[in-house]
Order: structure tokens, then sequence, then C-alpha cells
């Protein structure tokens, strides 16, 4: 499968045009982890965005139960947009292949091409828009057991 295609099987590009991502995919590296492998550290700041092709990753921060990632997502959407720490852990629990795009080499491709960051962009807000409201949902779903 080549790198376009691969790209379309990430949740996060689910609404983003063959062009842009034809561009996404001239900054992608393809990375590979083995089991136990550290992908990010919470205390770092992120290298880069990554795109799970294949595999299942445990994410967890201190003192916070772990969430499981598999194929089709992502982790570092925040860290994309504001260069902070990605704030979490995660571990490759099995072989884990992703796409990993550079903040600086994505800017560098998407420079000057609004339409190609402007797509880009809105799919990552979008993907944390949805995070937020499942989010959301939890605590109210927390706070009506509660309640009873």
């Amino acid at each position: 499968m080549d790198a376009v295609q691969a790209l379309k099987q990430i949740f996060l590009f689910k609404d983003v045009s063959e062009p842009v991502l034809k561009l996404v995919a001239q900054v992608a590296e393809e990375v590979s982890f083995g089991a136990g492998e550290t992908i990010a550290d919470e205390s770092e700041t992120a290298k880069a965005l990554f795109l799970i092709r294949s595999g299942t990753v445990r994410a967890s921060r201190e003192g916070k139960p772990p969430a499981t990632f598999g194929t089709g997502e992502a982790i570092g959407q925040m860290a994309l947009l504001d260069g902070r720490p990605i704030g979490l852990t995660a571990v490759a629990l099995e072989r884990v292949d992703v796409f990993a795009l550079r903040p600086e080499k994505l800017a560098e491709k998407l420079a000057g091409n609004y339409e190609a960051g402007f797509q880009l962009y809105r799919a990552v807000a979008r993907s944390l828009a949805s995070r937020m409201r499942r989010v959301l949902d939890d605590v109210d779903l927390a706070s009506e057991r509660q309640a009873r």
C-alpha cells in the first residue's frame, strides 16, 4: 500500500482531500517500534504527530489510568499545535508501525499552501473536539452515577 492510501486509513484524515494527503505523504516518516519501546515521553517536547498504521500503544500519564490506541489512531495532536510536551508516555505493546509527522517538516511543506494547511489543521481540530466531547460525556456519566 502506498503512503497516500495508508494515510487514508488514519481516522484523523478521513475528510482530508487526496492532494493534501499527497503533500503529507512527502514528509511522513515511516517508523517502527518494538514491543516495550517508548514512542513518546510525557516530559519531552513532542518530536512528531504519530499516526498508528498498525499495532497497539499504551498511553499513560503519571497517576492516571492508561488508555490504549491502535491502528488508525493518532497520538500528539495537541503537541503538534502548540509545541509543548506531549503530556503522556506512549509505549508499544507489540510491534507498532507509525507515520511520524515532524512539525517543522510539515510546516515547511505547507508553507504557502493555505488550503492544504487549512484542511490539515481543521482535521486535527475536529479530532481534538471529538475527544473532548467523549471526555465530557464520560464526566456527565460519572456525575449521574454519583448522584444515584
